[in-house]
């Protein structure tokens, strides 16, 4: 390969490519490797393009099949005296769009007699060069700055090598670019959230009443302080804006629900969340006769519960507050329909952890029919809380794969329940220091008994969150 510097008179600039002479001609042999050769495929083919597609381009001299008159005796048959660009563009492209790399003539300057250009073709266009003709040398500088050829051919497959070089050059910036935009990072600030939330990263919850977090304003994750670390290592992708979903047939009557468990046309939804809450319980499997199809099931994610001052409720006499289950989707059961609305008025409110693996063993307990009057053996203590934040901590969290949309989710149910007044006694969470929730004090977090005759279960709480990032 020579090494040549050349100008060409379109560059805006003014200043010349450089070429390099150290850039090795390859053939891309991945494009034919077996692994990537079918059984019908044409390799041969293949093999054939692969090698054409990384050999230089051969220069292609466009003769001209008249005579010219005062032909300079430098120049051959790629010689075709003065022609305007127009007619040029004509005879290189030969009434193609893309014509064949390395396409030349040789013209006579219109404004300026004597004057020669060298034009050619490359990647589907066509470019123009001043040519020079000094002391039997061709060049493309006048004052000698540029290296001279011995023959003219020998200047057209340097040009060609160093456009080839410069397009090899291009392809490998923008295939950087696209990389760096696959890594984009992400942009975190300090967040007020005014409902409760938890870390993408590490799945527990951001404690605070200001400032409890740090959110991304590309993709909006939520994160600790201490885990933006973690969360920088994660490629940052902005949100695609949702499809349209496909319409789902649904019961014809919304009480007949399916005799054995949950399917996504169970119950009535709201909102994208609930309906995602949905999917969850049909993965778990749970049966329907559990629940109350009919009943009025909320949802408290951000966008059907935007307004919360305080996230509290008070129920029962006397009064007890519990939380608002902000960030859950509710799912009354069957079984609370046997508690009359006086009653439900006295009765305290409460949450109850749980696995979502063990939701029917759960409920069992609490049957009227299955209570044990044996004396004998002490009852194992349950335990209760007010605060949906507790019980959020101790609820185990299941990973799953959402059946509609296929993405990685993670998945936690808590029991609601109904407690009669004082027949629990409060304790505090075992070798916590910390504050657990704002609103309740951490020594009297819990309320424990050993006698379920005054526990009646309303509704299975249920949270799903985005398991992309989850570390559990």
């Amino acid at each position: 390969m020579l090494n040549v510097r050349v100008a060409p008179l379109n560059m805006a600039d003014g200043h010349p490519l450089k070429n390099s002479s150290d850039q090795p001609t390859y053939c891309d042999t991945s494009v034919f490797s077996p692994s990537k050769i079918g059984p019908e495929e044409n390799w041969p083919a293949k093999v054939l393009a692969a090698l054409k597609d990384s050999a230089p381009p051969e220069p292609i001299r466009l003769a001209c099949m008249s005579a010219v008159p005062s032909k300079p005796h430098f120049f051959e048959e790629e010689f075709h005296g003065k022609l305007t660009r127009e007619e040029v563009t004509a005879l290189l492209l030969g009434g193609t769009s893309e014509p064949a790399n390395g396409r030349f003539l040789v013209r006579e300057s219109l404004s300026a007699p004597g004057d020669y250009s060298l034009s050619l073709t490359y990647g589907g266009k066509i470019t123009h060069y001043r040519l020079f003709y000094t002391n039997g040398k061709y060049s493309t500088s006048k004052d000698g700055s540029e290296k001279k050829y011995d023959k003219l051919v020998e200047l057209v497959i340097d040009i060609l090598e160093m456009l080839r070089y410069v397009e090899g050059a291009q392809v490998a910036e923008k295939r950087e670019k696209k990389v760096e935009e696959k890594v984009q990072a992400h942009s975190f600030k300090l967040h007020h959230y005014k409902q409760p939330k938890w870390c993408d990263i590490c799945g527990k919850f951001m404690w605070g009443l200001k400032g409890q977090g740090m959110r991304c304003d590309i993709c909006a994750m939520n994160v600790h302080q201490k885990c933006t670390k973690d969360a920088m290592k994660k490629e940052c992708k902005a949100p695609q804006p949702k499809q349209k979903a496909k319409p789902t047939k649904k019961l014809s009557h919304p009480g007949m629900a399916p005799r054995h468990s949950i399917t996504p046309e169970t119950f009535r939804t709201q909102c994208d969340y609930q309906e995602g809450c949905v999917r969850f319980l049909h993965h778990l499997n749970i049966p329907v006769n559990l629940f109350n199809v009919n009943a009025l099931n909320p949802c408290y994610c951000d966008h059907c519960c935007q307004e919360v001052e305080v996230p509290l409720y008070r129920q029962g006499d006397p009064a007890q507050e519990y939380s608002i289950p902000l960030g859950w989707c509710r799912f009354q059961f069957a079984l609370a329909d046997k508690v009359s609305a006086e009653a439900q008025s006295k009765l305290n409110m409460a949450f109850m952890s749980l696995s979502a693996q063990n939701i029917t063993e759960v409920l069992d307990k609490f049957g009227t029919d299955g209570q044990d009057s044996s004396n004998e053996m002490p009852k194992p203590l349950t335990k209760f809380t007010p605060s949906i934040i507790c019980a959020d901590l101790d609820s185990p969290v299941t990973r799953y794969t959402d059946p509609e949309t296929e993405e990685r989710r993670a998945g936690q149910v808590v029991l609601q329940v109904y407690v009669q007044p004082y027949s629990c006694r409060p304790m505090g969470r075992a070798g916590s220091k910390e504050e657990i929730d704002p609103y309740f004090k951490k020594e009297t977090i819990y309320w424990v008994t050993n006698q379920l005759t005054g526990i009646v279960p309303f509704a299975l709480l249920v949270k799903t969150m985005d398991a992309t990032y989850l570390q559990l």
